[in-house]
C-alpha cells in the first residue's frame, strides 16, 4: 500500500501530545527558504520591490503539516519528528477544512532553480497587491508604521479583517490567495544536507494571508529563520489561543482514526488522561464518545512486536 486512508500529525514530547489531544491542533510558522537552490546553481538573480533592491531569504506561513505513509512505514519519519501520533482519517478531514476559511492539499516538490525564482516573484506580486488594498484606503500620511515592519503589516493587518474592505477587494483578495496556494505548498524535493522530503509524502492545512482567523496570523515574507522563531514565540506567549485549529460541527470520533504513543507505560497514561473529563480537541465529549477513542489508542512499541 502506497497511500494511507489517514493523515498523521507526529510530535516529539508526551506533554506536548497531550497538549493536542486536549486542546486540537496548533498552527506553527513554517519557514521556507526560496534560494537555495538558486544559490547552488550559480544563479545570478536581482529582485527589486519597487525600486529597492531586496535580499531574499525566505517566507514563513502558518500551518500543520501531516504525512501520507503508511503506519508501519513510518521509522524513518519518527526519528526526525517524534513518536507521538495522531491519525486522521483523510476524507473526513478534508471535508472539515473544506468547510473553513484555511486550505488544505498534499505538497508539491520542486527540484529545478526556476521554481524557486519563480516563487520569489510571486511573493513580490503578493506584495503588489497588499499595498494596492492599503494605498486605496489608507493616505501615505496617516499611520506611522516602522521601517522594520515588512510589508507594511501594520496596516494591513487591521485593515483585511474588515467586512467591507474584504467584499470590496474580493477579486483581489482572490488573487492573493491563488499565490498563497501556490507558496504554502512549495517545497524542495531535498533539504541542503541532503534529506529527501519526498519520502515525508506531506500534506499541509495553510492559512491563507488574507483569510486569517486573526489579526497577527499573517505571512512573514523575506524574513529570515531567527525572525519567523522569535515571531512564533510571541504569538505562542501572547495570543496562545488564536493558534489553535477551529473546525466547524466535527465529530471527533469520526476524524480521529489512530491515537499512537511511544511505549505501553505511555498507553496507560494516555487511557486515564482520556478518563479524567478533560475536553478533548477542545470538545466536550460524552462517555461513549471517551470509550471510542480509547479503543483507538496504541502505542509504537506494540505496533513494532505485532508486525
Amino acid at each position: 500500500m502506497v497511500n494511507s486512508s489517514s493523515l498523521f500529525h507526529f510530535t516529539r514530547e508526551f506533554e506536548v501530545f497531550k497538549q493536542i489531544l486536549s486542546e486540537g491542533l496548533r498552527f506553527s510558522y513554517c519557514y521556507e527558504p526560496f534560494d537555495d537552490i538558486v544559490a547552488k546553481q550559480g544563479w545570478d538573480i536581482e529582485l527589486k520591490k519597487g525600486n529597492k533592491i531586496i535580499e531574499c531569504k525566505g517566507i514563513a506561513i502558518p500551518m500543520i503539516c501531516f504525512c501520507d505513509i503508511p503506519l508501519l512505514r513510518t521509522q524513518n519519519h519518527r526519528e526526525k519528528y517524534g513518536n507521538y501520533m495522531i491519525g486522521f482519517n483523510r476524507e473526513a478531514l478534508i471535508k472539515a477544512v473544506n468547510t473553513t476559511d484555511y486550505i488544505m492539499n498534499p505538497v508539491q516538490y520542486r527540484c529545478h532553480p526556476i521554481f524557486d525564482e519563480q516563487l520569489i516573484k510571486l511573493s513580490i506580486q503578493k506584495d503588489g497587491f497588499v499595498n494596492q488594498i492599503i494605498g486605496g484606503e489608507i493616505p501615505n500620511n496617516e499611520m506611522e508604521v516602522p521601517l522594520k515592519n515588512t510589508r507594511e503589516e501594520l496596516k494591513f493587518k487591521n485593515l483585511i479583517m474588515r467586512a467591507d474592505i474584504r467584499e470590496k477587494y474580493s477579486e483581489k483578495i482572490k488573487d492573493v490567495n491563488a499565490i498563497d496556494s501556490i507558496i504554502g505548498f512549495s517545497k524542495p524535493y531535498k533539504e541542503t544536507c541532503g534529506y529527501d522530503y519526498m519520502e515525508e509524502r506531506e500534506w499541509r492545512i495553510v492559512i491563507p494571508d488574507c483569510n486569517r482567523p486573526s489579526p497577527n496570523l499573517g505571512w512573514l515574507n523575506f524574513a529570515s529563520k531567527e525572525q519567523a522563531d522569535n515571531f512564533m514565540l510571541k504569538l505562542s506567549k501572547n495570543y496562545p489561543r488564536e493558534l489553535y485549529l477551529h473546525l466547524n460541527n466535527i465529530e471527533i470520533t469520526t476524524l480521529v482514526n489512530h491515537i499512537v504513543v511511544s511505549s505501553e507505560a505511555e498507553r496507560n497514561a494516555t487511557i486515564y488522561f482520556l478518563n479524567k473529563g478533560n475536553k478533548i480537541f477542545g470538545c466536550d465529549l460524552s462517555v461513549s464518545q471517551r470509550m471510542n477513542l480509547l479503543s483507538k489508542i496504541t502505542s509504537f512499541e506494540q505496533v513494532e512486536k505485532d508486525f
